[in-house]
Parts: C-alpha cells; sequence; structure tokens
C-alpha cells in the first residue's frame, strides 16, 4: 500500500509538473508612503547576509558595488558617519527540480540502444533560483523606508565574470523608481 501510494503521488507530480517551469525573474518594490525620501541624502551600508556556500566576499563586492552606483546616481552620498539612511541585503539560494518528458511504455523507447520494450522515464531538470531582499532604512528612526525582493533564475553560478552584469541588472531594475514619489 505504501509503495502504490509513493507511485501514485510521483504519477500526479508527472503529470502536474511534465512541462517545464519557465521562470521569470519577479522584481517587487514597496516603501513607506508617510516617509519625506527628499529629505534623505547621504546613507552607508550595513553588513549584509547571504547565503551561499561559497563565492560570499565576491557576490558581497558586487552587490555594494551594483547599490554604490545606483544610489550615487540618484544623488545620494554615501558617509561612513552620521548617515540619514542604512542600506542593507540578504539573499538566499535555492533548487527547483521540474520534470521535462515523459515516457510512457513504448513512447520514444529506444531499442536499439538495448532499452527494454515498455521502459517509461523521466528527465528532469534543477533550476538555481535565487531571492534577494533590498532594505532601506531610516538611520535615525530604524524604520523601514523602502524594500526591493527580487527572484530569478541564478546563472552562471561558476563563472564570477558574469555574475556580475546579472547583479548589476538586478539592482538597476530595482532602483528604478527610487526615491519613491511619496508624500
Amino acid at each position: 500500500m505504501r509503495i502504490t501510494s509513493r507511485a501514485g503521488v510521483l504519477v500526479i507530480l508527472i503529470v502536474v509538473l511534465g512541462t517545464k517551469f519557465s521562470w521569470a525573474d519577479k522584481i517587487k518594490t514597496d516603501f513607506d508612503k508617510s516617509a519625506s525620501f527628499s529629505e534623505f541624502k547621504t546613507y552607508a551600508f550595513k553588513p549584509g547576509l547571504l547565503m551561499l556556500a561559497e563565492g560570499k566576499e565576491r557576490v558581497d563586492d558586487q552587490m555594494i558595488s551594483a547599490m554604490r552606483r545606483e544610489l550615487n546616481a540618484k544623488g545620494l552620498t554615501e558617509v561612513q558617519e552620521n548617515p540619514s539612511l542604512f542600506v542593507t541585503y540578504f539573499g538566499t539560494l535555492g533548487s527547483v527540480s521540474s520534470s521535462g518528458d515523459l515516457y510512457a511504455p513504448g513512447q520514444q523507447a529506444r531499442y536499439d540502444w538495448g532499452i527494454p520494450q515498455g521502459w517509461s522515464g523521466v528527465t528532469s531538470d534543477t533550476v538555481l533560483t535565487g531571492s534577494l531582499l533590498i532594505e532601506v532604512v531610516n538611520a535615525s528612526s530604524r524604520q523601514l523606508l523602502w524594500r526591493a525582493r527580487i527572484e530569478g533564475v541564478v546563472k552562471n553560478l561558476n563563472k564570477p565574470e558574469k555574475q556580475g552584469p546579472r547583479i548589476n541588472e538586478f539592482v538597476q531594475k530595482a532602483f528604478k523608481d527610487f526615491p519613491p514619489k511619496g508624500k
């Protein structure tokens, strides 16, 4: 009974997830609508948190550099003491497996390769996804003023030279409407 239940669940998952996932990058921002962003002129970075097994320092440097570039372009100035804003971020990686093609008995069987008649199988793709949260906080009141949540497919994890442009792209899109037109 237990084996039948597991097999049934597997078949349902294969049918439901039979098509490949399409992962679109998502960027959502939110802000304190009562805040007057024109009052804030300076910022400083607070240490971020990246859940990475390796390459943390490199990605951290790329994140700080990308945020610095965007904030400076918006007219803010980075300072070491008495900033009006703190900027920080949190990042995680996860993987999602999606099934691709389902081979039912007799379908697409390659007898010339020695696969027995009635063989069935599933191909599977694993997609590495990432989630990044950027927060801008009022340094004096410690109130959250603005937040961007970025989710997408992590590409070229083993190619650091290609990660920088992707990080820049995400951060640029996140800060596109920063500072928001609030109060």
